[in-house]
């Protein structure tokens, strides 16, 4: 299908241009034509002559498709149902474009379209990997196609109203970049499936340089995905904090976990070493973690804070994580048969490598565990205990007896036992943390006195959890933290310290390296796997800090028809709110709130957003149900809809950020324009000691990822 002598991206970009073209005079021919592309994709795998031809002809259809969808979102074609679902008229143009993967159909159409350059990758190869690489896209395309992007609206829901329009959580900056960097993790994840296949069947294949290349790629945009995803669930009030094990959370990290396990030892992989098997099923369960993980985002087993789509594709994701985990554990026992696992490997792997390897599995099998364990217990319809239902008794006391039933059956939905996975992860991190520290020692000074460093620095990780440290001597409990969490911070200060221990000992490798070797060359190396481990311990620094030690102060606004009098705080500051307007808009309620704070004579000045359709329940008490609302995700999911969104006015530096939740009661904003003239408001203040350190530490492991050279990918 190639025209003789032209580049390949000259006949896929008129298929682009042709698909667009088709799709934007007619869009009820969208559907048909991915059947047909996801068809032809999936034939791809039997006709090795034509596979490249056809593999190229998808892609420009895939990328077409896209481009058409965006086109129908920006133009607000609401007689597609997607753009219907998911858009309206007055959002801007960003969040336009950026329901692509705004909703489910949007979403599995762009991963189909991410995962073909690596099926194009081995086209030319008549091998396993040539075979099995368009199988995955073929899933995706064909799954795309069931769910239908391109189906028209019925008749009687534009009869109902203009569009649907987007879920308040979503109408955010963050929205633009947090998820495309996840799925495009996803779908690297899975581009090294077909190599791990051929490796375990024969040992033949690119796998190391296919693990080195899609696994770097994976880890570093998720990781970038997961920063930007912290810094949204920092500021939205469903999440409340920086991390809580939601079950996407979880799930994405356990990926994360065995992307390092991957990365960790794919340098050192061979055919005869001691990871020969390991690493290729790794990148297997990577895969099918990948899967897993969007499996998760879309089902309605567990409560989740990321439930903002439907659960139409959960069953496709999870067919295939099935389906991949089943083919690598069946290699694996075809392999122990035929005695190819059983011999013994003739090149041996440092033990330091293989505590690094096995660490990160360790890790994300705890992950595994905890979210099984959740499902189990969904599943047997177990009674979910106290501890894990903060502010339940609280809510239940001013709770209607029409609204008990609602309320309970909320807070008895399962979730990831985040608190106890916490605790587990700990003695994982500091393992890694060491064993880090000694592997930099040893490049540096040698093996002998490497052991003495690492005895001492054992010894030293060991008194501080014995002991305590920095966070057991300031925690206070003037935040929001579990008592399970608590009961470790001695633990928590020992993983800090074993961090530290690995910061230092990477920087020192780095400098006497490069001053060894008096190469630019060793520094783009020594420097690249310093910024990477030393980000890691500035973030873990940060994230732990900000979470034991957060704080909050509750200031209760009296009746009052006057906007401009000041509150205090606490530590010398004090607050004022004033509303700024008051209308309705495109997603409904809205109004923004002028929030000052006055502090040592100099005043910060910023806006806090709310929007809320909801009706006040039957016997309201504003106050608590605020507080609990602000304070707890849990209450929070519940008390809110699609339509109800907070944002905080944020006073960022790098000693803490402060935030200002000011709820979104009906009570706050009357039609004159006072605050709290009919109830006392609630507001409230939260305090994060050093986040600023998970934000240079992500950008530090993400610069230091770019930096790696080519074929160096041990970290």
């Amino acid at each position: 299908m190639q025209v003789a002598g032209s580049p390949r991206w000259v006949w896929v970009s008129a298929v682009i241009v042709l698909t667009v073209a088709a799709l934007h005079a007619n869009f009820d021919i969208g559907n048909p034509l991915l059947w047909i592309t996801g068809t032809l994709t999936f034939a791809s795998t039997f006709l090795y002559k034509w596979r490249k031809n056809l593999l190229n002809l998808a892609t420009g259809v895939l990328i077409g498709e896209c481009i058409a969808l965006a086109l129908a979102l920006g133009l607000d074609r609401f007689e597609i149902r997607y753009v219907w679902l998911y858009s309206s008229e007055g959002l801007p143009f960003y969040l336009k474009l950026a329901n692509v993967w705004g909703g489910d159909e949007g979403t599995i159409l762009l991963l189909a379209t991410l995962c073909m350059p690596a099926a194009l990758r081995f086209a030319d190869a008549d091998s396993v990997e040539g075979r099995f690489s368009p199988l995955i896209p073929a899933w995706y395309i064909l799954t795309t196609a069931m769910l239908g992007p391109f189906t028209p609206t019925p008749v009687e829901w534009q009869a109902s109203q203009s569009s649907q329009g987007m879920n308040a959580h979503l109408q955010t900056f963050w929205m633009a970049l947090h998820a495309p960097l996840i799925l495009g993790a996803y779908a690297w994840a899975l581009a090294s499936a077909p190599s791990a296949i051929q490796a375990l069947i024969n040992g033949c294949g690119s796998f190391r340089a296919s693990a080195t290349l899609y696994g770097r790629r994976a880890w570093l945009v998720l990781t970038a995905g997961i920063g930007f995803g912290m810094i949204w669930a920092l500021e939205d009030f469903t999440f409340g904090q920086l991390w809580h094990w939601d079950p996407v959370q979880t799930s994405a990290f356990i990926l994360w976990a065995l992307l390092g396990a991957v990365l960790h030892g794919v340098r050192t992989w061979k055919v005869d070493g001691s990871f020969a098997q390991a690493l290729p099923v790794l990148s297997l369960v990577a895969a099918a973690s990948a899967c897993l993980a969007m499996a998760i985002t879309r089902s309605e087993v567990l409560a989740s804070s990321h439930r903002y789509i439907g659960t139409t594709s959960w069953m496709s994701h999870l067919f295939l994580a099935v389906l991949l985990v089943l083919l690598a554990l069946g290699l694996v026992i075809r392999n122990v048969i035929d005695q190819k696992a059983r011999t013994q490997a003739k090149r041996r792997t440092a033990f330091e490598i293989w505590l690094s390897v096995y660490g990160f599995v360790f890790a994300a099998l705890f992950a595994i565990f905890g979210l099984a364990q959740a499902h189990f217990y969904a599943a047997a319809g177990a009674l979910k205990p106290d501890s894990l239902r903060p502010f339940f008794e609280t809510l239940s006391n001013w709770a209607s007896s029409a609204e008990m039933s609602s309320l309970r059956q909320a807070f008895a939905r399962w979730d990831v036992d985040g608190h106890t996975l916490g605790s587990f992860l700990l003695p994982i991190i500091l393992t890694l943390g060491l064993t880090g520290s000694h592997v930099f020692i040893c490049k540096t000074v040698g093996r002998n006195l490497s052991r003495t460093f690492t005895l001492i620095a054992t010894f030293a990780v060991a008194l501080v959890g014995y002991r305590g440290g920095y966070l057991s001597y300031t925690y206070e409990g003037s935040g929001v933290l579990s008592q399970t969490i608590v009961s470790v911070i001695h633990l928590i200060d020992a993983a800090l310290v074993a961090g530290v221990f690995l910061l230092l000992s990477s920087l020192l490798w780095c400098v006497t390296s490069v001053w060894r070797s008096r190469r630019v060359g060793a520094l783009r190396y020594t420097g690249s796997l310093a910024l990477i481990h030393g980000g890691a311990v500035f973030a873990l620094v940060g994230g732990l800090a900000a979470t034991v030690l957060n704080s909050y102060v509750p200031v209760l606004v009296p009746p009052t028809d006057d906007p401009s009098q000041w509150h205090t705080v606490g530590q010398g500051m004090e607050l004022r709110v004033s509303p700024e307007s008051n209308a309705t808009n495109f997603s409904g309620y809205k109004a923004v709130a002028n929030v000052e704070i006055r502090q040592n004579g100099v005043v910060l000045a910023g806006r806090a957003l709310f929007q809320d359709a909801r009706s006040l329940p039957p016997g309201y008490q504003g106050p608590v149900r605020q507080l609990c609302e602000l304070l707890d995700y849990r209450y929070a999911r519940h008390a809110g809809d699609r339509g109800y969104l907070l944002h905080p006015f944020i006073v960022r530096s790098w000693a803490s950020d402060m935030q200002v939740w000011v709820p979104a009661s009906p009570k706050l904003m009357d039609s004159a324009g006072t605050v709290g003239a009919e109830n006392q408001t609630l507001v409230v203040v939260r305090h994060y000691p050093l986040v600023s350190l998970v934000w240079g530490g992500f950008i530090l492991m993400l610069l230091g990822m770019l930096l790696v050279p080519k074929g160096q990918v041990r970290f």
